[in-house]
C-alpha cells in the first residue's frame, strides 16, 4: 500500500462571501487532483460561521462533477441528526455520481450547541451515533432499510438506489482518542487524528493492535494518519506571521458559537501557539514543513496525510501556493521516505 495524501476543508467563512468560499474550494479541489491529491474531505458544521456549507453533499455532489480520480467525502457527516433513510439514499447517490470514489466519514459531532439546534442532546449522541451507523451501513450493504428502533423510529423500505461501492462505501472516523482508534481498528475504519505532542504515536499503536485482533480480515490494510494545519511560506518568519494572521481569522470562527454561550471549553482548540507545539499545525518554508511532516511520519505507523491548506482571510491565490508547495516539496519526500520500508504492516 502506497503513501496517501488528503486535503481536509472546513469551509469557515474566512473574510470572504460564502459563494466565493465555495467556488474557491471546488477550484482548489481541482487543483488539488491536478496535483496528485488522493483524497478532499469536508466538515459539517450548522449556526456557525466556522462552515458555510451545512450540507457537505451539497458540494460534494457539485466536486463529484468536477473530478475524476480523487476521492471525496464528508469528514464527518454527523449521524444523530440525520434521518438514517435519507442519509443512506444521498450516500447511495454520491457513490453513484462520483463512480465509486465516495469516502463514507461517520461521527456524533463536536459541538452541543450544533447538536441542540436539531433536538439533540450531547448525552444522547453516542447511543445514537451508534444506531444510526448500524441502520444506515445494513440498508446500504442489502439494498434494504429494516430496524425495528430504539432511539430511532422503525423502518421497513427497499432503497431505490445503491452504491457503487459494496458493501458500502469505506468509512472514515476523525479523532485523536486511544480508545476510539481501537473501535476504529476493531471495526476497520479509516482513522485521521492531531499528532497532539506525539501522543498520536501511540494511538496509531493501538489502532494497528485492535485491526490485527480482528477475528477476520479481508482486504489489505486501512488509512490512518494526521491531519495538521498547513502553512508554506519563502521563509519560516514569513510563513509564521501570515499563519497567525489567517489563524485569528480561523479562531474568530471557531469560538463564535461556543462564546455565544459563554463557553470557552473551545479557546483550546484555536490557541495558535498551542497548535504550533503539539505539531497540530505544519508551518514554514518548504524544507522546514517538509522536515516536519517527515518526522511525525517516521515516528508513527501512519500511512496517510490529511492536510488543511486554506483557512482563515487565506487568498485562493495563497491557498493555491500552499497546495503547490506542499505536492511540490512535501510529498515527494514522503513518499520517497516510505518507499522503501515494508509499509504498515502490510506484510502481517
Amino acid at each position: 500500500m502506497s503513501f496517501a495524501f488528503g486535503i481536509f476543508d472546513s469551509f469557515d467563512l474566512g473574510d470572504a462571501t460564502p459563494g466565493a468560499v465555495l467556488t474557491n474550494r471546488l477550484d482548489l479541489a481541482v487543483a488539488a487532483e491536478a496535483a496528485g491529491i488522493d483524497h478532499y474531505h469536508v466538515t459539517e458544521h450548522h449556526g456557525t460561521p466556522l462552515s458555510v456549507c451545512p450540507s457537505p453533499n451539497l458540494f460534494l455532489a457539485a466536486l463529484s462533477q468536477r473530478t475524476s480520480t480523487m476521492r471525496i467525502g464528508a469528514l464527518v457527516n454527523v449521524l444523530p441528526i440525520y434521518d438514517p433513510l435519507r442519509l443512506a439514499e444521498e450516500i447511495a447517490v454520491l457513490d453513484q455520481l462520483c463512480a465509486g470514489r465516495l469516502d463514507l466519514g461517520v461521527g456524533r459531532g463536536v459541538s452541543p450547541y450544533e447538536l441542540g439546534y436539531f433536538g439533540v442532546s450531547d448525552e444522547d449522541s453516542r447511543a445514537l451515533f451508534t444506531e444510526t451507523l448500524g441502520v444506515v451501513t445494513a440498508a446500504l450493504a442489502t439494498g434494504r432499510m429494516s430496524h425495528r428502533g430504539e432511539r430511532l423510529r422503525d423502518y421497513d423500505v427497499e432503497l431505490s438506489v445503491r452504491p457503487v461501492q459494496l458493501p458500502h462505501p469505506p468509512l472514515w472516523y476523525a479523532s485523536s482518542n486511544a480508545g476510539t482508534a481501537g473501535w476504529a481498528g476493531t471495526n476497520d475504519v479509516n482513522f485521521v487524528g492531531r499528532w497532539n505532542d506525539g501522543s498520536f504515536i501511540s494511538t496509531a499503536e493501538t489502532f494497528w493492535n485492535a485491526w490485527e485482533s480482528r477475528p477476520t480480515r479481508a482486504g489489505g490494510p486501512p488509512r490512518i494518519g494526521v491531519a495538521a494545519t498547513v502553512h508554506i511560506g519563502a521563509t519560516d518568519e514569513e510563513a509564521l506571521d501570515r499563519y497567525h494572521k489567517a489563524h485569528a481569522v480561523y479562531a474568530r470562527q471557531l469560538t463564535k458559537l461556543w462564546h455565544d454561550h459563554d463557553d470557552h471549553r473551545a479557546d483550546a482548540m484555536a490557541d495558535a501557539e498551542a497548535g504550533l507545539r503539539r505539531g497540530a499545525a505544519l508551518v514554514g518554508s518548504p524544507q522546514t514543513v517538509r522536515d516536519l511532516v517527515l518526522e511525525q511520519v517516521e515516528r508513527a505507523e501512519v500511512n496517510y496525510v490529511e492536510a488543511t491548506l486554506a483557512f482563515g482571510d487565506l487568498t485562493p491565490a495563497e491557498a493555491t501556493a500552499n497546495l503547490d508547495a506542499f505536492t511540490e516539496v512535501v510529498v515527494p519526500a514522503v513518499r520517497a521516505a516510505t518507499a522503501g520500508r515494508e509499509h504498515v504492516r502490510d506484510a502481517r
